[in-house]
């Protein structure tokens, strides 16, 4: 029987206050499921910490699997997660004051085991910010150029060619991998989960053909609208963010995407 919804991405589904005044989409879900959220969401955080805090949590509580849905919403592809040498929680980045041991909607009631490991995880986009709407897409493609090459070292790395880097096919691989590692590991050890895109999965130029074999084997009925629109891009149509200048999702754009996904969920019939 069902008891958790095991709750990944960045700052579009990470508890942020204690009093459910910004419940973020995960939670809004957990609540209309009647199922206990587990929250493992960390703002401002990429793909690869998403894929390595989810395994490392089912590996450290296997008994867990049987009685756990999964949410992930995954973040951007020009994520470049990292590990920093400051200590911090594997698995949590609250912000301060906020005690997820003392929340109700922090952390599962009951004896549970959690990664102990003291390191904390950072992340800066690997490209240059793409969404700066002031620059042609030539442009943008030239300052993303020279930023790839600032990153592998410049003029000192010859055989590094700039001018064959193609982004978008890139970044549409990276992504495709992604998903397709955390789906395997799902598949591999039978855990029920349901994935959406929190932030837009794709460069807004460029082509990404030649991956559609990777693609196809993305498990769609428990995709909510792959390739589709994401959680930001709704909340910036409908015009639900916090304000004109945080994209992020009021509480109505919280709650209107959980319905969302809540109505796909048992149309596929997950639960």
């Amino acid at each position: 029987m069902l008891e958790n919804l095991f709750i990944n991405g960045c700052s579009f589904l990470e508890v942020y206050d204690v009093d459910r005044a910004r419940a973020p989409a995960g939670h809004c879900l957990a609540e209309k499921l009647k199922l206990n959220p587990i929250g493992y969401a960390a703002s401002a955080r990429g793909n690869d910490r998403i894929i390595a805090t989810t395994k490392l949590f089912f590996y450290d509580n296997p008994e867990l699997i049987k009685d756990t849905f999964v949410l992930i919403g995954w973040s951007s592809v020009v994520r470049q997660d990292y590990l920093k040498t400051s200590a911090r929680l594997l698995n949590h980045s609250p912000k301060e004051g906020f005690d997820p041991d003392k929340s109700p909607i922090g952390r599962p009631s009951g004896p549970l085991k959690y990664n102990g490991s003291l390191v904390g995880w950072g992340a800066f986009n690997w490209v240059y910010p793409w969404r700066n709407t002031e620059d042609s897409s030539e442009e943008k493609q030239k300052k993303e150029k020279e930023w790839f090459a600032f990153l592998n070292g410049g003029e000192r790395h010859k055989c590094f060619k700039v001018v064959d880097y193609d982004i978008s096919r890139t970044c549409r691989l990276k992504y495709l991998e992604q998903v397709l590692s955390l789906q395997d590991f799902f598949k591999l050890n039978s855990i029920n989960y349901c994935m959406y895109n929190a932030l837009p999965p794709l460069i807004p130029y460029g082509h990404t053909e030649g991956l559609d074999g990777l693609a196809d084997k993305v498990d769609k009925q428990r995709f909510f609208q792959f390739d589709g629109e994401s959680h930001m891009d709704y909340v910036e149509k409908e015009m639900l963010t916090l304000s004109e200048t945080d994209g992020h999702p009021n509480p109505l754009g919280s709650k209107l995407w959980a319905d969302k996904l809540y109505s796909f969920i048992k149309e596929n019939e997950l639960l």
